[in-house]
């Protein structure tokens, strides 16, 4: 495994596949590199050593989580930590292709709720007046939003995560696991625990390709393809030392192979089934 990068500047370098500027003296006084680090090299873990997380983490982490912001202080999201061994089966069953999932310590479903907001006008006796696109979008957002400051405040406790989006791939089963009722949906899964081992940071995407200024412009989109294609693949091959034996494809082609079958092609149904309007 290759070593940390010693600065900001050196981790952000390998991450991006470019170099950044050293921030000037007066602004590197006034941050937390360490914090920044810590985001920076953030990377999905699937190996959790046996340490079991204390209940007393676990609420204080979700209530870091659920300090977000929140569209508008509707408070739009909830979490799910499924705890219950007969629980876990259940959900675990619904993915059997991620058998690592068993071994987490914590195993949480994070869910966007617009049932609340409505209830709020049930309380004061009048009608709900947006039942349109945008009622779902924002717990859908909110909810995000949580599941992020989660895995961030996970990561300042010494802890890993790896989100599972795959859950909504099994979205109506899940809701009948979870009883979730109308209006409350799942929006991603999340395993979490102490490391088992390091992992150096997978690549992204050069910033030329993802940081715009004043206006979207993708013109040098393929080029910057063509140069992470080639940078993914050495990634994979310094992580699989076999994979240089076997000519692993660049991103571009693994996502168009991954995602060259329609995915979750019920989600819409679902959704509408959970009560919201897709308008």
């Amino acid at each position: 495994m290759a070593a940390s990068p010693a600065t900001l500047t050196d981790l952000l370098a390998a991450r991006f596949g470019h170099p950044f500027e050293p921030l000037p003296g007066s602004v590197a006084a006034s941050i937390d590199e360490a914090a920044l680090r810590r985001i920076a090299g953030q990377s999905s873990h699937r190996r959790w050593s046996d340490q079991p997380v204390h209940d007393a983490l676990l609420r204080t982490l979700a209530a870091c989580a659920l300090s977000a912001p929140s569209k508008s202080y509707l408070q739009q999201a909830d979490i799910i930590a499924v705890q219950d061994s007969g629980q876990r089966r259940k959900v675990e069953a619904l993915v059997p292709k991620m058998p690592w999932m068993r071994q987490a310590p914590l195993l949480l479903v994070f869910c966007g709720n617009g049932r609340r907001f409505r209830q709020l006008f049930e309380r004061a006796g009048q009608p709900f007046a947006n039942e349109h696109l945008d009622g779902f979008f924002n717990p859908a957002v909110d909810a995000s939003l949580v599941l992020m400051n989660f895995m961030q405040s996970a990561a300042a406790a010494g802890l890993v995560c790896c989100p599972i989006s795959v859950l909504r791939d099994q979205a109506a089963a899940l809701r009948d696991i979870l009883a979730l009722p109308a209006h409350v949906f799942p929006v991603a899964g999340l395993c979490a625990g102490y490391p088992a081992e390091q992992r150096e940071p997978n690549p992204r995407l050069a910033l030329s390709a993802t940081l715009h200024l004043d206006r979207f412009d993708d013109q040098g989109q393929a080029q910057a393809i063509e140069d992470f294609d080639r940078r993914y693949v050495a990634a994979r091959q310094r992580h699989a030392p076999q994979a240089a034996q076997e000519a692993p494809q660049g991103w571009s082609q693994e996502r168009v192979q991954m995602y060259r079958e329609a995915q979750r092609a019920d989600w819409g149904q679902f959704v509408r089934s959970q009560g919201f309007r897709t308008e």
